[in-house]
């Protein structure tokens, strides 16, 4: 791999109509191992495709959503025999548990719930979670929880115990549960694009607009950086700026 590889595999990767922010998550990936090869002498450090290649990230469109649009997510009316049923329960259950990432909730399993809260580390991290099951929360784990013993995975994803397969039992529902969740937008007439990050921005958003703590949020979503979760909260939603704005035109 070499400056000229990264150069077609650039030029690949957008001719498919992908951004650069992917590519970026992709590019990022090897730089990290190019630069751990180096620090243990694996790699010498002539071979380092990225000394006149810069990493390009672009400003990505605010994904989180309203409240309201958000109640309309969960007051949706669909058929329990309804793939779209699972999925709108997916996206309900992350928001009601911090914005909890789709690898974690597949990987849940019954013995994660003790005296009414949800025990689990996040696979990325480490970071213990401790969280109060509320009742929202409790009416939709109530449907994939009869019959299971503690070492059943609460959510129909993983089906396998080899590890590859599971990461690709995960890989395949994600994808199924996107295309689902932009059904599921059009269902609620919800202009935005709905995706599965979507109720991770959302719920730290709405944290924010409830008063919480910039560090509880922080905290919430599992970084270990604040400024990571600003990335999160770029910036008010564009009413509340109106509001504010309002008001001081008002004051005038």
């Amino acid at each position: 791999m070499n400056y000229d590889f990264i150069k077609k595999f650039e030029r690949y990767h957008l001719a498919k109509g992908n951004g650069y922010n992917s590519l970026s998550t992709y590019l990022r990936a090897i730089k990290a191992i190019y630069n751990k090869g180096i620090k243990a002498g694996l790699i010498e450090r002539e071979a380092y495709p990225f000394t006149y290649y810069t990493i390009r990230q672009v400003p990505t469109e605010k994904r989180a959503l309203s409240i309201e649009n958000i109640r309309k997510i969960m007051d949706l009316k669909l058929p329990k025999d309804m793939v779209l049923f699972r999925y709108r329960n997916y996206f309900m259950c992350s928001f009601l548990l911090y914005g909890m990432n789709f690898t974690d909730m597949a990987h849940l399993k019954l013995g994660n719930i003790v005296n009414g809260r949800i025990k689990f580390r996040r696979r990325k991290t480490g970071k213990l979670y401790d969280i109060k099951i509320t009742d929202q929360l409790a009416e939709i784990l109530e449907i994939y929880l009869g019959g299971k013993s503690k070492e059943d995975y609460i959510f129909p994803v993983i089906k396998r115990d080899n590890l590859a397969l599971q990461e690709r039992e995960i890989s395949w529902e994600r994808k199924r549960y996107n295309r689902g969740l932009k059904i599921i937008g059009e269902m609620c007439g919800i202009e935005q694009k709905l995706t599965t990050y979507v109720s991770r921005h959302s719920f730290a958003t709405q944290a924010m607009l409830n008063d919480v703590p910039l560090h509880a949020i922080s905290a919430m979503l599992g970084h270990s950086k604040l400024n990571t979760t600003q990335i999160y909260l770029k910036s008010l939603p564009t009413n509340i700026l109106d509001n504010y704005n309002k008001q001081l035109v008002a004051a005038i």
